[in-house]
């Protein structure tokens, strides 16, 4: 079985610090969408998401937390209660991956601290990133990432004319009017594939995501200019490409990708889908759930999800943790 290592990035919003040190870099200009306060939130679903790491991915030999001078105050207890090995989890400072870069921090921003991700010392070759509210719902094999060394990825093809032609006549009014752009995921990830030439984009959706280390890290420190597009940004850009969308297409275009269909999720987006993101959490045929702004629910509806998963991952949670 091979090994892969899995990186998560993380940032505890509540943090008055962090607060203090982004509101420092606000201008008043940026999008409303990258800088929402729930972008940054963090509600123990950090917690989950390794919970569920280390019980449904056998093959997962190191956990890397990318987080910015913080610490999920409950982390140590995995290895303190004998749920992981003493040395499974890590917490990597955004100091470290971007280390030949310093001049770009500090950053808020998810685009920039994917583009670095190749720079975590001891990484594996292939590893899988997901971001904090991203969770394992069943049992994981190697095979649903990786095959032969080409790389699964799930989604579908995006026709891109339509979306560029959107982007660039909202270009065209931000310069007449001063509108910020909203960076959206679809049109970054256009982006991702039409600087490689490609007319259409594998448009992918809230999954763990494998990446060729060195295919993305080869590919960026060979085009400079765009490195610096991706990382010298505080906050998301439209002017940003999604770096996993990159990495997908330089596998597609040297036909090292395997593309399947999109997968059915176990989707928390807001108050309305609790009840059928409670119930896909009981069928194992969903592979992955997202909780997404679980900060936006009112108390009741917050408890309940809390309840459902700390009876899903039972055994596998730190003592802090369970209420």
């Amino acid at each position: 079985m091979q090994n892969i290592d899995i990186v998560i990035a993380w940032v505890d919003g509540n943090d008055l610090e962090l607060k203090k040190k982004r509101h420092k870099y606000l201008t008043g200009e940026d999008a409303s969408d990258a800088v929402s306060a729930t972008r940054f939130a963090s509600n123990n679903e950090i917690y989950y998401n390794i919970a569920s790491i280390l019980k449904y991915v056998p093959f997962c030999r190191h956990i890397y937390v990318v987080a910015d001078s913080q610490r999920p105050e409950f982390i140590d207890e995995f290895a303190a209660q004998g749920l992981c090995a003493a040395d499974k989890i890590r917490v990597v400072d955004h100091r470290e991956i971007f280390r030949g870069f310093e001049e770009h921090l500090p950053t808020f921003n998810t685009r920039s601290i994917e583009s670095m991700l190749w720079n975590i010392e001891g990484l594996s070759d292939y590893f899988i990133y997901l971001n904090d509210d991203f969770f394992f719902n069943a049992p994981a094999q190697v095979e649903d990432f990786l095959k032969a060394e080409n790389l699964v990825i799930y989604g579908h093809w995006q026709n891109s004319f339509a979306l560029k032609a959107k982007l660039k006549y909202r270009q065209l009014m931000s310069r007449q009017f001063g509108k910020p752009i909203q960076p959206k995921h679809m049109i970054a990830q256009m982006l991702g594939a039409d600087v490689l030439g490609f007319n259409k984009f594998f448009e992918i959706h809230h999954y763990p995501h494998i990446v060729d280390r060195h295919a993305l890290k080869d590919y960026l420190l060979e085009h400079p200019q765009l490195l610096e597009t991706q990382i010298k940004f505080k906050f998301r850009s439209v002017e940003q490409l999604n770096p996993i969308s990159l990495m997908n297409h330089i596998k597609i275009q040297k036909q090292q990708a395997e593309l399947k269909p999109d997968l059915e999720l176990a989707y928390l987006k807001n108050q309305d889908s609790l009840n059928s993101f409670i119930q896909a959490l009981h069928n194992p045929d969903i592979k992955y759930g997202c909780i997404q702004s679980l900060d936006q629910l009112d108390s009741d509806a917050a408890n309940k999800i809390s309840t459902a998963m700390q009876e899903k991952l039972a055994g596998y949670l730190p003592h802090s943790v369970l209420v």
